[in-house]
């Protein structure tokens, strides 16, 4: 199939455009999808319910086809058994849209799961990793990561579910540096996510967000400074979640858990994507730092705590994820073929 949209330079079209036109071109082109699944289909949403006809979702027949043939039964099987929803999912599997940032790091990362080698090979260049220990039973790397204790009373003391209503991060590996400490990975995927419209306030909600995270923003030993910006000018996203995310590494720090010295968040996000930087929607952010990351930047007390991975990294061989892996993310192909 002929793609018609020409991929120029990001600052000339959308990051989203981009990703859309390379999951069309990747569906039809693709021999891991059955026939029937080529067809443009409904996005169904977080209720259930299905939204327009895209060419980059996929027939609900066939949402489980959104995993990659390697990762598949595996990690549906992981996500049933620890009781892990996915995000707009599809009866009890993942989500039809192509672009779903939890499939893509799921079929990035899943492969990780049971082969230290590969969380080697990606991470291994960026952290003072020596060696890849177990997170849980029989896993080096895990998902939807909540961790051992309810710090923000999040759960109003019912057991909490893994990525749902609580903070959380998409995955989470632990390592030992070449000192010979032990440190916690708290990995954060974004896909094609911004958040570009103002937040409508809700006193309700806001009083319950001031009461859990406050006291954790004003501790002068926390990882984030309170004196850049208000709280209600943190509860707008993406800072709202860098912030509980980040508190939540500090907690885990603090506690020591997972037997962990430090805990580091690593949020992998393309620096294609514009639109998430420019996701500054209130007046008083915007005069502190032209994009997110400046903004973030001053915000944060301990910046060696927090670091960007390219996703690029997951391209550069198959053996770090799989030939279908980098088949279908690698922007390259969508290019050429959208020029042939």
């Amino acid at each position: 199939m002929v793609v018609s949209t020409v991929i120029h330079n990001m600052t000339e079209i959308e990051f989203a455009a981009e990703q859309q036109a390379l999951a069309t071109a990747w569906k039809q082109r693709t021999a891991v999808l059955p026939d029937a699944a080529k067809a443009a289909a409904p996005w169904i949403n977080h209720k259930g319910q299905p939204r327009g006809r895209y060419d980059y979702c996929l027939p609900t027949a066939f949402a489980n086809h959104n995993l990659l043939p390697n990762v598949r039964p595996g990690a549906i099987a992981l996500f049933d058994e620890l009781r892990i929803p996915w995000h707009c999912g599809v009866d009890t599997g993942p989500g039809n849209h192509l672009l779903s940032s939890q499939v893509q790091c799921v079929n990035a990362l899943y492969p990780m799961v049971t082969d230290p080698g590969r969380l080697s090979t990606v991470f291994g260049p960026l952290l003072d990793l020596a060696e890849v220990l177990p997170i849980e039973p029989d896993r080096y790397l895990t998902f939807e990561y909540i961790g051992p204790a309810d710090y923000f009373g999040e759960g109003k003391g019912r057991p909490r579910t893994r990525g749902s209503m609580c903070t959380s991060v998409d995955a989470a590996f632990r390592y030992r540096t070449t000192s010979g400490d032990i440190e916690l990975a708290l990995v954060e995927w974004k896909y094609t996510e911004s958040y570009l419209r103002p937040r409508h306030p809700d006193p309700t909600k806001d009083q319950v967000r001031v009461g859990r995270y406050l006291a954790d923003i004003e501790d002068t030993r926390g990882p984030i400074r309170s004196d850049v910006l208000p709280i209600d000018l943190l509860f707008d996203e993406p800072l709202y979640q860098l912030t509980r995310q980040q508190l939540l590494a500090h907690r885990l720090e603090v506690d020591r858990a997972e037997g962990a010295s430090v805990v580091r968040v690593l949020h992998v996000l393309s620096p294609d994507n514009h639109a998430f930087q420019r996701s500054l929607v209130r007046e008083e952010t915007n005069a502190i730092g032209e994009c997110v990351d400046d903004v973030w930047a001053q915000l944060l007390a301990r910046r060696d705590r927090f670091m960007h991975v390219n996703p690029d990294v997951f391209l550069k061989s198959a053996a770090t994820t799989s030939d279908d892996y980098v088949d279908r993310y690698a922007p390259a192909r969508t290019t050429a073929e959208s020029r042939s």
